[in-house]
């Protein structure tokens, strides 16, 4: 990638990000419960939907959130933009790197930190759930917290993911869903399925309380 796409790259779109996060009216439902979590159990395993991961950077920022993030190029911009928001990126993905960053956020993890994580990322399908997601949370033990993110105003591109660009003057809604826990007894494909279907139904209820479609 050319060296000034990832110098003015970053700080144009974390600019963008400032514009949407000071004209943006912003809705949290459910955090107390995620603090009352982390009271009990520690560091959480929120996840949220590939198309809608730049709905939590706002109200989010500045509390060292690590973030699964590919190694791609597209991944370096992404990478550069989280950290100037406070997140931590962790790089790597299913296909590149899964052990390295498996690794990584469990070390995020036992310093006391949240993290999140895309889990129909980098590559899709979207909307289902990658076994590594599944392997983590069986392994930790951790709640895994579906994040559900509903917005107002966005552009819709024609990914495979249908990413969606929240644009200013417009509303966003988190909606946290009931926290799962699950146990190395857990079948790999029933904690996928499980956490797929809460993340379903989170987005859904933030789409369904600002009145927008859920694409």
């Amino acid at each position: 990638m050319h060296s000034a796409v990832l110098t003015w790259g970053p700080r144009l779109g974390s600019g963008y990000l400032r514009l949407v996060g000071a004209t943006t009216r912003y809705r949290v439902e459910g955090e107390a419960a995620v603090d009352a979590l982390r009271e009990a159990s520690g560091p959480c395993l929120a996840v949220v939907w590939h198309n809608r991961l730049l709905g939590p950077v706002v109200p989010y920022r500045d509390r060292q959130v690590g973030v699964a993030v590919s190694l791609s190029d597209d991944g370096e911009l992404i990478s550069r933009v989280a950290q100037r928001f406070g997140f931590v990126p962790i790089r790597g993905s299913s296909s590149r790197g899964g052990s390295r960053v498996l690794r990584t956020m469990l070390r995020h993890l036992d310093d006391g930190h949240d993290v999140v994580i895309t889990p129909d990322g980098p590559r899709g399908p979207r909307y289902s759930v990658q076994p590594g997601v599944a392997l983590l949370a069986r392994r930790t033990g951790l709640p895994v917290v579906p994040m559900g993110v509903g917005m107002t105003r966005k552009k819709v591109f024609s990914s495979w993911d249908r990413f969606q660009l929240p644009l200013p003057f417009g509303s966003i809604l988190i909606h946290i869903g009931e926290a799962l826990c699950f146990s190395r007894d857990d079948a790999v494909a029933d904690v996928q399925e499980r956490i797929r279907l809460a993340l379903i139904a989170a987005t859904e209820a933030a789409d369904r309380a600002l009145g927008v479609s859920s694409p």
